[in-house]
């Protein structure tokens, strides 16, 4: 067994326990913090593949961006972090289904060939970095005002209204 196969079985093993643990936990803040270890888990097998812009891509958006916001609204509320019992009568089903369906995917992908065909060369970061300024600089540029307006609209309507 390969050093990259251990380190691909340990952060599968984070992925699944952080998820069991994220859904299952009844303190909120706890279960936020269990979904940003999936999720760093999830970059990490990016970067095991080599695709080093999905995993700089996946720590940026979701744990520094997302996963951030979140923790700042559950910090923020004045709820009590504890969510209600988590389990409920259809538990039963929903293992059966889990169950057949990773059943599914496993003799599915059993017979699967995956890898790259000889002479196919990977994307990188320098070739999506150049043709986000080449060939796609418009789309790229139109997204930004589109964020640039839809920010500039909830500033707008998260204003109040001032009283007469």
């Amino acid at each position: 067994m390969m050093v990259t196969d251990l380190f691909f079985y340990a952060f599968a093993g984070l992925i699944i326990i952080g998820a069991l643990l994220s859904i299952s936990l009844k303190n909120i803040f706890h279960s936020a913090l269990w979904l940003i270890a999936v999720l760093c888990g999830v970059a990490a097998l990016f970067a095991l593949l080599g695709a080093d812009f999905l995993a700089v891509a996946q720590i940026l958006t979701y744990v520094g961006g997302i996963m951030v916001i979140l923790l700042f609204v559950i910090m923020l509320s004045n709820q009590v972090a504890r969510l209600p019992y988590q389990w409920n009568e259809q538990w039963i089903p929903a293992l059966f289904i889990s169950v057949a369906l990773g059943a599914t995917l496993y003799v599915t992908f059993q017979g699967a060939a995956f890898g790259s065909k000889a002479g196919v060369s990977q994307p990188t970061t320098e070739s999506i970095g150049k043709l986000l300024l080449t060939d796609f600089l418009v789309p790229f540029e139109l997204i930004s005002i589109v964020l640039l307006a839809a920010l500039i609209g909830a500033l707008y309507f998260s204003q109040k209204e001032e009283s007469k």
